[in-house]
């Protein structure tokens, strides 16, 4: 008894630690400029970096996300959106899948939008 006792307070006394180690992630991503859709010509390719999240990283952002999530709009299929500044987290109606989207603007550092809707 005493055992179990102390092997669950070791596992407990783990957890914060664990929560904030690297974990690996999935999506996608493109350095461009920063309008998403036909950009002008004259506008450099090369300023922002657009990232897409996906599976576990995006579930974990869209749940970070401390705002209510809001009816998509754009996909109009029960899909839920979660919006925090220039950053949008999306969860499919079935909660299965997750995908969030922003760039990063190379030069300012500054989070701006990645999505078109």
């Amino acid at each position: 008894m005493k055992q179990s006792i102390v092997t669950i307070l070791l596992l407990l006394a783990a957890l914060p630690v664990a929560a904030w180690q690297y974990q690996s992630l999935s999506g996608q991503y493109r350095i461009s400029g920063q309008t998403v859709i036909d950009p002008p010509p004259s506008e450099a390719r090369d300023t922002h970096l657009h990232l897409e999240l996906s599976g576990a990283a995006a579930r974990d952002l869209y749940n970070a996300m401390k705002v209510e999530p809001q009816p998509d709009e754009c996909a109009g299929n029960g899909a839920l959106i979660k919006t925090v500044g220039e950053m949008q987290c999306l969860r499919s109606q079935d909660g299965k899948e997750f995908q969030c989207s922003f760039a990063i603007d190379i030069t300012n550092q500054k989070i701006t939008g990645a999505s078109v809707c």
